[in-house]
């Protein structure tokens, strides 16, 4: 069974079907109707590279050659889904190298920003990051910040082999936890 995970069937859909679970999730309604993300093409991106990060912070803890060469091969989904976007909306062929760069800096720099809080459990560090990174009020910016603990945690708690198979589930979008829940 361990040596489907690099075979080349596998090595489609299981990178495939995680990207798609981050999109999903990153579509739910609640993110922008409750959680401050603006319904516009930025605060999708924005959404959608959050759940990405998530999703690789947990591969990373994994700390395992399958989930490294997964995170790599969902992290080239993700690249090549910022490609097709770009194109699809309309930027010039000589530009989308530009532009793509510059998002996938901002979505490096989430990481930097996220990581030494979510690492350390420090909630009031990450709210300044959330509300920093994501220019969401306070409110929101609280709700948010108990979100990404709460999906933190609940990823954290995936069995390997599950996580490997390509299955995940969030915790529910509209449900955060902790002091502004």
């Amino acid at each position: 069974m361990i040596f489907g995970w690099f075979s080349k069937q596998h090595g489609q859909e299981i990178p495939g079907s995680l990207y798609a679970c981050v999109v999903s999730q990153a579509r739910e309604p609640a993110f922008y109707e409750r959680y401050g993300f603006a319904d516009t093409v930025t605060g999708r991106f924005d959404c959608l590279a959050l759940h990405l990060f998530l999703l690789s912070r947990r591969l990373v803890r994994a700390d395992t050659q399958p989930a490294r060469s997964l995170n790599q091969e969902v992290f080239d989904r993700f690249i090549d889904d910022i490609d097709r976007a770009l194109r699809e909306l309309g930027v010039g062929d000589t530009s989308v190298p530009k532009r793509k760069k510059k998002l996938v800096r901002g979505f490096y720099g989430m990481v930097a920003d996220f990581s030494a809080p979510m690492d350390g459990n420090d909630r009031t560090a990450l709210l300044r990051a959330v509300a920093n990174r994501f220019e969401c009020g306070e409110p929101a910016a609280e709700l948010l910040a108990d979100y990404v603990l709460s999906a933190a945690r609940h990823l954290d708690w995936i069995d390997g082999e599950r996580l490997l198979s390509g299955t995940i589930d969030w915790p529910q979008a509209g449900l955060a936890t902790g002091a502004a829940a």
